[in-house]
């Protein structure tokens, strides 16, 4: 891992606007800045579409027609991404501002073949 990977945040959602808001703004506060930014909206029907467009255009959107699930979800968003490292990350979580940049030194000083979580509160 070098200071260039990218790590990529899935983020699946579905009529959550405003959780929503608040969990990519806390993706947008971290420390570490190579991260990309992938949302995959379930076939939300309040706004969230249009907030992504108007707050967050630097987000990868994955629209679905019909909910597909978590796992649906998440497995479009792998497809639709194209960091390094992948973070899922529920639209009614926020990350600590160093959160991805901890996971990464951590990763790096970690032995061969170890797996790296980090605490959720």
């Amino acid at each position: 891992m070098s200071n260039d990977d990218k790590v990529s945040i899935i983020v699946p959602t579905r009529n959550r606007r405003d959780w929503l808001r608040d969990a990519l703004r806390s993706v947008r506060e971290q420390t570490w800045k190579r991260i990309e930014m992938v949302v995959v909206d379930e076939a939300s029907t309040d706004p969230t579409l249009a907030m992504l467009e108007a707050e967050f255009p630097e987000a990868r959107v994955v629209s679905h027609r019909k909910p597909r699930g978590p796992s649906g979800a998440r497995n479009a968003g792998i497809d639709a991404s194209t960091g390094d490292w992948i973070l899922f990350l529920d639209d009614d979580d926020l990350l600590h501002p160093r959160h991805i940049e901890d996971l990464v030194t951590a990763t790096r000083s970690a032995p061969a073949g170890s797996v790296v979580s980090g605490r959720w509160r």
